[in-house]
């Protein structure tokens, strides 16, 4: 297992752009996450002509009796192999339901938060058996291509790459190392709690491997690789397509060409949801795009109800000369942020924020940039577009326009261009 976690690794640290690699690893002291802990220390050991800094975060959540004293024992054993290991409590009210929902996504938040201050990479420890369960999840909530592929490898979301080194060993892989090597690790008791929705998944699919299909979980990881490579084929069918039918700009707009978009959907209208989903999540700033039924409805509407103006997943949508525009609402939008200079910072899950200078952000006006020429296609729409991106008041009380830029790939190097703020777009059409 080491050797094989080694090349995998050591291929990834390979593919990334910047000689100093800086990860920051989600540690819960669990089996999964010491494993990978125990790993990277191996391959730290093993691996001295690369740069890499590796820091463990623990979150703990509040909710277990103990969970602090345990929080410090897994800090302590992260120290003892040389990882400077940081603590991050949540404070806020724990809700009366859905608390796994709700602790996870406090995780990722943090986990990001901490991602962003460090311009690193973030690592997590899900593996096949995770995988299998997620999948099954999805197929019962009838997800579309995009959830079906699972969890990936290497991903890029919101502008943070997300490494899975250990999906493709099995739980009783990570399970005869953690005892080979006598490392201690925290079994966390809801894990065997039936009301919550994974241990359910999980009890479940051990029925049904017992009763009639001992493979389930294998299976359901392979269509997941068919799948993945399934949707990076048509996507690299359809990057022309795209290109020359699909605009993103730099504001956070989008415009479609109506009639060439219809025809895709006259032929398939999976991949049609599929791509209208992806321009409204990039323009919305919303985790996902929005639901297939929804999306699916939507186009139905515009393409033969002659309902030209819609609203859907914070995006005003509507058709004008011949071509489909999604404007982001000028609503439920959040510019209470204080701004660290040199560190990232995601704003209306649309931008990654950047800035030389310290200070707050606080909405534009018309006045503030300005910057949409007569000649730009969304000039007509420049005054709700521009109330939907911030500026920056530094702390000597400047307001300082945004420099507008747009990312689209993993590993794409943020150059600061000497500019003091710059806003990048996070375009996921392609991604």
């Amino acid at each position: 297992m080491i050797e094989s976690f080694n090349n995998h690794f050591q291929q990834i640290c390979s593919n990334l752009n910047s000689k100093k690699k800086v990860f920051v690893l989600g540690l819960s002291g669990g089996l999964d996450s010491m494993t990978l802990l125990y790993l990277l220390k191996r391959f730290l050991e093993n691996n001295k002509k690369f740069e890499i800094k590796i820091f463990p975060i623990i979150i703990d959540h509040n909710i277990r009796q103990g969970s602090n004293k345990e929080a410090c024992q897994v800090q302590n054993l992260s120290q003892q192999l040389g990882f400077k290991t940081t603590i991050k409590k949540i404070h806020c009210k724990i809700p009366s339901g859905n608390i796994q929902d709700w602790a996870r996504k406090k995780r990722r938040d943090i986990l990001c938060e901490s991602t962003y201050e460090l311009s690193a990479n973030l690592l997590l420890a899900h593996h096949f058996d995770d995988q299998a369960e997620t999948l099954f999840m999805r197929f019962e909530k009838k997800s579309g291509l995009d959830g079906l592929r699972g969890m990936q490898s290497v991903t890029f979301w919101n502008g943070i790459l997300i490494i899975r080194p250990l999906l493709s060993f099995k739980k009783k892989q990570l399970r005869s190392f953690v005892d080979y090597n006598k490392i201690t690790f925290f079994e966390d008791s809801s894990n065997e709690m039936l009301k919550f929705e994974r241990v359910k998944t999980r009890y479940m699919l051990e029925k049904i491997r017992k009763k009639n299909w001992p493979e389930i979980s294998q299976d359901l990881y392979n269509f997941s690789k068919i799948n993945s490579t399934l949707i990076k084929k048509t996507k690299f069918i359809f990057t022309d397509w795209i290109s020359q039918n699909i605009f993103i700009d730099n504001f956070g707009a989008g415009r479609v060409n109506y009639k060439n978009l219809k025809v895709i959907f006259e032929k398939s209208n999976l991949l049609t949801i599929n791509i209208v989903g992806k321009i409204i999540q990039t323009v919305g700033g919303k985790q996902y795009p929005p639901k297939r039924r929804k999306t699916y409805g939507l186009i139905c509407s515009i393409f033969y109800n002659n309902h030209k103006n819609k609203t859907l997943g914070n995006v005003k949508i509507f058709v004008k000369n011949n071509f489909l525009f999604f404007i982001r609402e000028n609503r439920n939008i959040s510019f209470n942020m204080n701004i660290k200079k040199d560190t990232y910072y995601l704003f209306d899950g649309r931008f990654l924020i950047n800035s030389g200078l310290s200070g707050n952000l606080i909405p534009s006006s018309t006045s503030d940039l300005n910057t949409i020429s007569k000649e730009n296609i969304f000039y007509d729409y420049k005054d709700i577009i521009n109330n939907t991106i911030p500026s920056l008041q530094t702390l000597e009380g400047l307001n300082i326009k945004p420099h507008l830029n747009i990312i689209n790939k993993i590993n794409v190097n943020l150059n600061k261009n000497n500019r003091s703020f710059s806003l990048y777009l996070i375009n996921r059409v392609l991604v």
